[in-house]
């Protein structure tokens, strides 16, 4: 069993490092689990998962440092690892690449020395799991890339980022649920409404579903659209 490191995090905080995954998605999947586990618990705020953290805020007036330190390593040393089981659910989302949804579409195929097509079928052949949900609400960071489509962040992030983007980065595909800026390299968007503000829980998407992408014209982007209440 690897040991978290665990760090303070403000004044009222822990971050705790994992290792020992073998890959992102294990790693992203397990501190998911790990969080969801301390929100249940008196005396935890909030418990935030990234990739390969996991931030706990605790309320002083319930728990002291101690407490709060040893609660988090509890979670973390006592919740299985494995945590790859079947999916909750398979999210389908359609993408229309390139042209005015895929802004940064072009200039990858030229990187990458890929056609057009080439680059959708890279990028919409395997499904991919939802590793975490950051930086912003509801952004799904979906890995891992096939190898062969790994790229930097832009060098200067762009100020809007359209809702339904659809961008990759590093090791990584994701999707911006809502406008937001954004330095990730966006190749497409859809036309799948992402966020619901009726429903309790608005986004669709949580750590763990299954997402495939499937490519569609901009006349069936036009036509999802107006299908869409």
């Amino acid at each position: 069993m690897n040991t978290p490191t665990i760090k303070p995090f403000g004044e009222r905080g822990f971050i705790a490092q994992l290792g020992g995954f073998s890959s992102d998605v294990d790693s992203g999947l397990f501190a998911n689990a790990v969080a969801r586990a301390l929100r249940d618990k008196n005396g935890v705020d909030d418990a935030v998962a990234g990739i390969d953290t996991i931030a706990m805020r605790f309320d002083p007036a319930q728990l002291d440092a101690e407490q709060a330190h040893a609660m988090l390593l509890d979670a973390a040393s006592n919740t299985p690892r494995n945590t790859r089981s079947v999916a909750a659910k398979v999210i389908d989302i359609p993408v229309c690449y390139g042209g005015e949804y895929g802004p940064d579409f072009d200039a990858l195929c030229t990187q990458l020395k890929l056609t057009p097509e080439a680059l959708v079928k890279l990028h919409s052949g395997a499904p991919y799991r939802v590793i975490t949900i950051g930086f912003a609400p509801g952004f799904a960071y979906l890995g891992e890339l096939p190898e062969g489509l790994s790229v930097p962040r832009l060098e200067t992030p762009r100020l809007h980022v359209a809702a339904g983007s659809v961008g990759v980065a590093g090791r990584y595909t994701g999707v911006y649920s809502l406008p937001s800026p954004g330095g990730w390299r966006i190749i497409g968007r859809t036309p799948r409404a992402l966020f619901d503000g009726r429903e309790h829980h608005p986004f669709i998407f949580e750590p763990g579903d299954e997402v495939r992408f499937r490519a569609v014209t901009p006349s069936a982007f036009a036509a999802i659209t107006r299908a869409q209440p």
